[in-house]
């Protein structure tokens, strides 16, 4: 083999391996929930597509796709088909605070999402309201209430998480727990509403984006996890305690992506 050949040869070595490298999505709702994402971003690189900003690069030397959801179900499906369709990640990780809804959640405790719950869809009759699953793309509903986040994904969560020190803001080390989110077009600030959630599906947490980027990766075939950090408890003193803790709980998450990001091949 000549030298051209050779060369030739190497280049198209590296060609291949660039292009078999995987790559991740990592979303978040607010500035917050992923600006040490950012900050922690090589060869950070801003491109625009459907009109939104999204920024490429490498995080723990994984090649990455970062971007802004937005807050709602419907900012954040719309940021996901974009991300899906113009990135093709080969998973995606969504990131960022909530409200805690188990009974010995505190702020800056951690939530794995083994499964997303929409708790805002469904139909009203003489009898009440009555949630329904999501309904498929092409038609028809779906089985299951819940969806199921990537078990891989959940497990390596998981894992990760054991290596984490998570910053305490309240009166103990954050816990971790792994469970059902709730997704709603609500801020919930309401202590019967967040008993409720958590007696009638045992939410661990409740949120605004997740089950609309489940349902969406869900029906793209592309794994997914959320990983969420308690800012309040949902309850009558949710808003206050959200403007306090958004930013340490948003730190706690975006420390688990970090770490679970390693776990990854």
């Amino acid at each position: 083999m000549d030298l051209k050949s050779l060369v030739l040869s190497i280049l198209l070595f590296f060609f291949l391996l660039t292009a078999q490298a995987q790559r991740t999505a990592i979303l978040g709702a607010l500035d917050q929930e992923i600006e040490i994402l950012l900050d922690s971003l090589r060869g950070k690189k801003e491109v625009h597509r459907g009109g939104l900003p999204f920024y490429l690069g490498k995080l723990q030397g994984k090649k990455v796709v970062i971007g802004k959801s937005g807050v709602g179900k419907v900012n954040a499906a719309y940021t996901t088909a974009i991300l899906l369709d113009r990135f093709q990640p080969d998973q995606v990780i969504f990131t960022g605070v909530a409200g805690g809804l188990h009974p010995e959640a505190l702020p800056g405790d951690v939530v794995i999402g083994t499964h997303l719950l929409q708790f805002d869809f469904g139909q009203i009759d003489s009898l009440g309201f009555h949630l329904s699953p999501f309904r498929k793309l092409e038609g028809g509903r779906h089985e299951q209430l819940l969806i199921a986040s990537d078990s891989l994904l959940v497990q390596k969560a998981q894992s990760a998480a054991t290596q984490v020190s998570f910053l305490s803001i309240s009166s103990r080390v954050p816990r971790v727990f792994s469970g059902v989110i709730a997704t709603g077009d609500v801020f919930v600030s309401d202590q019967a509403t967040a008993q409720q959630l958590y007696q009638d599906h045992t939410a661990l947490a409740t949120e605004m984006e997740g089950a609309a980027v489940a349902h969406l990766c869900r029906s793209l075939g592309v794994p997914f996890v959320v990983l969420r950090s308690c800012s309040d408890n949902a309850n009558q003193n949710a808003r206050v305690s959200f403007n306090q803790f958004v930013r340490p709980a948003a730190i706690n998450s975006a420390s688990l992506v970090l770490h679970l990001l390693e776990e990854l091949d």
